[in-house]
């Protein structure tokens, strides 16, 4: 009996390997996770191993709206929104699937919220994760310190990647509350999510990039503030589209916006050309898309200012600039278009279409175009990097805006109004502060323009009024902008010494506001040649200068900036018809706009390279005043795009 027993065991194996060895190699194989249900608070995450199956893996949450989930590798990031349960799907590449049951508790009161909520860092690498709530002083604690260790600052947590695995932190307050920030480290770092790997970032509130990386040629999204930690660099190939937005890829928000901020130390490399540019713009479709559907670009670098070595840059985002290295690079910028940014984050506190942090002169700056942004189109913080080829198309404040000592250099630059876009603040092609508080503090503001051309409202439409009724903003004010009145071409006061030659100036209400505002003594750097402005045009100005800012009711006053605009030995002229410069067609809001000027000018063989100022092998002398040499002289073929609202992406 035994005997016939251990034959039916033998028999019985045999079978169950036999049909073992029938199964098809390429069967699916469902993915292990560890754990499969996962207990998480509101606001707080929790990271699952997946083992199994085929990788890359794919995740996805039955209730975004409870539980959201991202997948790096073989870890999965489960973050709790609202009290509730939620199906996480983790799908194979060969069609393995597993379910992970997740349940989201409520959050306690005196625990601290993390933001981002989880953390990916590399081996070598950092990040930093904001705390808020619970109670100061907080103290960090390490499960594995062998894989990731945490130091506390404050409300910062900086976390340091020393081994490829997971660890988790935990955040106390000083009343004992608590919350654990899962941290996985690994030793490449993913920059890429979403179906197809076509979105930069998770599409939280802020990503970090903290290894060099590179975005091949294509079309990508990019949601909340990514940024690029100092030691890497971010290249992007020519002939790349970053559409910018604030809702991720699985429905979630990103409560930022978007905006790429380059911190100081970091590099980016975007590097297009004639026939390839890089187009950063809207996620919206053509026609619905506005002013400040997203932030802007944000270098920061080492260069000096006016403010110290740690100056924290506008806009709100988590990024300080300043040193004593003008010579410093942050980079390439090169054939580049940034269209629908200027994202004003609080009152006064806006992200600009291209903002530069004390920005040194080994970066290159050159063939820009920001079209439609929500705030100033360029502005320079301190700095010294030199630019060349930039168009500031339909703004909503200020063309070009420079301030706490920024001491580059300028030539052919276009700046082109929309005649019902103007901010609340007044809106001028040169805005220019030594500083915020106007102080006479070194270095000062003393960047030198050449060859510029400012396109205003007046003469744009017939029907042009400077008031509320007339102005409204073109239907763009969905990012929050507020309308206002146009003001002058050129507004420098708060002990600035900006300096422009060779350049020319139509349709703006003033042509040129010197100002003493804030007890600056802006006028007396004119009067002695600190500040210098010569060889330049206007035309068809409301009033030549005046010597006030902000007149709400479109009134302005004084004789002091038209007295030295005029002075002899400046070489300015006052044209009181803008037909008279015989610009082919400088109209942008009808078809074909040239901004060139024909035979005939008095634009050509204008030019004068010889004050001391321009004594800077950056600059080009040229004969001729303006951005252009001629109406068939066009650096702006090619690469830029005045029609981006209807352009298919």
């Amino acid at each position: 009996m035994k005997l016939f027993k251990n034959i039916s065991f033998m028999m019985a194996t045999c079978l169950v390997l036999f049909l073992a060895s029938c199964k098809d190699k390429n069967d699916p194989v469902n993915p292990t996770l560890n754990p499969d249900i996962v207990s998480v608070k509101q606001g707080a995450a929790a990271t699952v191993a997946i083992s199994g199956g085929e990788a890359p893996y794919t995740v996805e949450s039955s209730a975004n709206d409870i539980a959201t989930v991202t997948v790096n590798g073989s870890n999965l990031t489960v973050t709790g929104v609202a009290l509730g349960t939620a199906n996480v799907t983790v799908s194979a590449k060969d069609g393995g699937r597993s379910t992970l049951a997740v349940a989201v508790n409520a959050k306690d009161p005196s625990d601290p919220t993390l933001d981002p909520a989880s953390a990916m860092a590399v081996v070598g690498g950092t990040m930093t994760v904001n705390i808020s709530g619970g109670t100061a002083p907080y103290a960090v604690t390490s499960s594995a310190g062998t894989i990731a260790t945490a130091t506390v600052d404050g409300t910062v947590i900086t976390v340091t990647g020393v081994a490829i695995g997971t660890a988790n932190i935990t955040v106390k307050g000083s009343d004992n509350g608590s919350t654990i920030l899962p941290v996985i480290v690994d030793d490449t770092e993913e920059i890429f999510f979403g179906p197809n790997k076509a979105q930069i970032g998770k599409g939280d509130k802020s990503f970090h990039i903290t290894q060099s990386a590179t975005i091949k040629k294509g079309v990508y999204t990019m949601v909340g503030w990514v940024y690029v930690h100092e030691g890497a660099t971010l290249t992007i190939e020519p002939g790349t589209v970053i559409k910018c937005g604030n809702r991720n890829y699985d429905g979630r928000e990103a409560a930022t916006g978007t905006s790429l901020i380059i911190k100081k130390g970091a590099k980016l490399i975007a590097d297009g050309t004639k026939d390839q540019s890089i187009v950063f713009t809207s996620t919206y479709a053509k026609g619905d898309r506005q002013a400040g559907d997203w932030g802007g670009i944000i270098l920061c670098g080492k260069a000096t200012n006016n403010n110290g070595s740690s100056m924290t840059i506008e806009g709100g985002v988590d990024a300080i600039h300043g040193g004593d290295d003008d010579n410093d690079n942050s980079g390439i910028l090169r054939y580049v278009r940034i269209e629908f940014g200027g994202y004003p984050y609080s009152t006064d506190n806006e992200i600009n279409g291209l903002t530069m942090g004390s920005v040194g002169k080994g970066t290159i700056i050159d063939h820009i175009q920001v079209s439609y942004c929500g705030d100033d189109s360029f502005e320079w913080f301190g700095g010294s990097v030199n630019c060349k080829y930039l168009v500031a198309y339909h703004g909503w404040d200020d063309e070009f805006d420079t301030d706490y000592g920024y001491s580059g250099k300028l030539q052919f630059l276009l700046g082109i109004r929309h005649s019902r876009i103007a901010d609340t603040s007044n809106s001028n092609g040169f805005e220019s502060d030594n500083n915020a508080n106007g102080t006479a503090t070194e270095p000062y503001t003393s960047s030198v323009f050449s060859n510029v051309t400012f396109i205003g409202p007046i003469g744009q439409d017939a029907n042009f009024l400077n008031n509320s009724s007339y102005i409204n903003g073109n239907n763009m004010t969905r990012g929050g902008a507020k309308t206002g009145i146009f003001q002058a071409a050129m507004h420098i006061r708060r002990n600035s010494r900006l300096s422009c030659f060779n350049s020319v100036a139509i349709g703006y209400p003033i042509g040129l506001i010197l100002e003493n505002d804030k007890g600056s003594t802006t006028t007396t750097w004119a009067d002695q040649g600190l500040l210098k402005l010569k060889n330049i045009f206007f035309a068809g100005m409301g009033m030549t200068g005046a010597d006030a800012n902000q007149k709400t009711d479109g009134t302005w006053t004084g004789d002091i900036s038209t007295n030295y605009f005029t002075k002899q030995g400046l070489n300015n002229q006052v044209l009181g018809d803008i037909a008279a410069l015989k610009l082919k067609q400088p109209n942008s809001l009808q078809a074909n706009p040239n901004w060139g000027q024909v035979a005939g000018s008095p634009l050509l063989g204008a030019a004068d390279f010889t004050d001391a100022f321009l004594n800077d092998l950056f600059l080009t002398p040229v004969t001729y005043v303006g951005a252009f040499a001629s109406d068939s002289d066009n650096w702006m073929e090619g690469w830029t795009n005045f029609d981006p609202q209807n352009t298919e992406y």
